[in-house]
């Protein structure tokens, strides 16, 4: 008898979209012979071996499934009785009458944002299309890390590196930061370790229960706790140190390693002048490239598909504006957070406003958003608690759970394909998108 294979998934649910073994199918019974509770003894064995091997992040994220399920199934079922009755047509469907609707509303707003939570290469090539053809601005709503790496680079330039090659070739690894880029990417440290002692300095503020994961993956590791605002100055006295005192740990690391690997995450930074402090990072390893191999792997969060795609499409990564068709790239002037403040400035602009939400995550509304005082359209899986009537939740589905997606990782290198696991039931944000620019 052929021993069971399992194949491998993608998990949605943090920006290392990493493999996990797919159990399920050890619940079929192909023949149809096997006895019922056997059948259902080995499905709980199987799902609950599957669930061992998720991390903490897949396992809270999932818990919040069929609570956003059973409310989309809520709110299609009470919105095609209400929609029906108010149209000529008693058959028209939920989505002709809410897609008539919302375009409808498209066309009247004279300044229109596209922002969200953008995850998937297929909800960002919708929302850049619609901002597209409604000459709308652009922006995901918490693109401020992002923007601080990209600008950082853009001014002093640097040596980038994937988790690939910095997985197979880094015989040093320096990670600087706190215990949220783990909270973010659980497994991270499993995946940057290629299966040998490879020495590992930390820097910054790390708990014990942190160090511990990098050592029980397998790295050779030394902790240097400091203030982050501190670790730019702090890493080029680590560099002296290693120059003058060879006797150290720290200072024969820095001496020996042929490939050092400089990792960071822009989003777990809790800094001030963030966009400058990345660039003293980014300075260090161009001074240390003059005698050795310094790389940085600036690790993004689950927003790193948008930047790609919208770099694809428009040439820049996002902070746009169209104007007739054509994207203009203005980083400080299409900040998602500073249009809104221009719109709510003015009565007149407000009513004429429309800002355009488009969630992928299961996570609840930021608080901020629901509070505004504009007129929002919501696509995605939370409708959230509004009290302003102008606003309108069109139901969306779950990447990666109920609809097949693509996605990039953290590095920006690596496109998954992350396949869904249930029945759809709903439309996907980009199929909605699709809808009002048809």
């Amino acid at each position: 008898m052929d021993e069971f294979n399992p194949k491998p998934k993608v998990c949605s649910f943090c920006s290392l979209v990493c493999e996990i073994p797919d159990l399920d199918d050890r619940s079929e019974d192909p023949t149809g012979a096997a006895d019922g509770a056997v059948v259902a003894r080995d499905a709980v064995v199987a799902r609950g071996a599957e669930h061992d091997s998720w991390c903490i992040k897949r396992s809270s994220q999932r818990k919040l499934v069929p609570l956003r399920l059973a409310r989309m199934a809520s709110a299609r079922r009470s919105a095609v009785t209400s929609d029906a009755a108010g149209t000529s047509d008693a058959h028209e469907s939920f989505f002709e009458s809410s897609s008539r609707i919302v375009s409808q509303q498209l066309r009247r707003s004279s300044s229109i944002l596209v922002t969200g939570r953008i995850h998937c290469v297929e909800s960002a090539r919708g929302s850049i299309e619609l901002a597209r053809r409604f000459d709308a601005a652009i922006d995901p709503w918490d693109s401020e890390p992002a923007s601080d790496a990209i600008s950082a680079m853009q001014r002093g330039g640097g040596y980038s590196v994937s988790l690939g090659e910095a997985r197979d070739r880094a015989d040093l690894w320096v990670v600087v930061g706190q215990d949220s880029l783990l909270e973010q990417t659980p497994r991270l440290a499993n995946a940057m370790h290629r299966g040998e002692s490879v020495p590992l300095l930390l820097l910054g503020r790390w708990s014990d229960a942190s160090i511990q994961k990098f050592k029980s993956s397998g790295f050779d590791v030394i902790c240097i706790e400091c203030e982050l605002e501190d670790l730019p100055k702090r890493l080029g006295q680590c560099t002296r140190v290693g120059q003058t005192h060879s006797e150290s740990q720290v200072g024969q690391w820095l001496l020996e390693a042929k490939y050092t690997v400089l990792l960071y995450a822009p989003s777990a930074l809790d800094v001030e002048g963030r966009d400058l402090w990345i660039e003293a990072l980014d300075r260090w390893v161009l001074q240390r490239n003059e005698t050795t191999r310094v790389a940085t792997l600036s690790w993004g969060t689950l927003q790193s598909s948008f930047h790609q795609t919208c770099t694809w499409l428009t040439g820049f990564p996002g902070r746009i504006k169209f104007r007739g068709g054509k994207p203009h790239y203005d980083p400080h002037g299409y900040r998602a957070k500073d249009w809104v403040d221009r719109q709510t400035a003015s009565a007149q602009a407000k009513s004429r406003s429309l800002l355009v939400w488009v969630d992928d995550s299961l996570e609840e509304l930021p608080r901020e958003l629901l509070e505004l005082d504009l007129p929002k359209l919501i696509i995605g899986p939370n409708p959230g608690s509004s009290n302003y009537q102008a606003d309108r939740w069109l139901p969306a589905g779950i990447v990666g759970v109920t609809h097949t997606v693509n996605m990039f990782r953290g590095d920006q290198t690596v496109l998954a394909n992350v396949h869904c696991d249930c029945h759809p039931g709903s439309e996907m944000p980009s199929q909605w998108l699709k809808r009002f620019i048809s």
